[in-house]
């Protein structure tokens, strides 16, 4: 390979890159917030729970409302922010906060705040 094809792969690479980042900035701005609202919901969340579908039309039922963030994502999802006293027995699966993309990949999930949580 000559000094000029080397070149030319390497604009090539460059060129690459920085489309690469043009597109992913877009998709922030395109955001609106959303990533930035979510991850501040969950830092001040303690616990979470993944819900089935149907666990989630059962709290719907009961009364209890969806944060809207959740409804922002796509797809959908349906975070109900519960204190521990309010959570039913026996539903859901606890999952390490650590783990987010198993709790937004799951179609719904209960976060426990601490206690004096002023973010949501």
């Amino acid at each position: 390979m000559s000094n000029s094809d080397y070149l030319h792969e390497r604009l090539r690479q460059m060129k690459a890159r920085a489309a690469i980042q043009k597109w992913e900035a877009r998709q922030v701005d395109l955001a609106g917030g959303v990533w930035f609202h979510l991850q501040l919901l969950f830092a001040s969340t303690r616990r979470a729970l993944i819900i089935t579908a149907d666990e989630a039309a059962v709290l719907r039922n009961s009364g209890f409302e969806t944060h809207p963030i959740g409804a922002q994502l796509e797809p959908p999802k349906s975070f109900f922010v519960l204190s521990e006293e309010m959570v039913p027995a026996g539903v859901g699966s606890e999952v390490p906060l650590q783990e987010a993309q198993r709790i937004l990949l799951a179609p719904a999930a209960i976060l426990i705040p601490f206690r004096n949580s002023l973010l949501l």
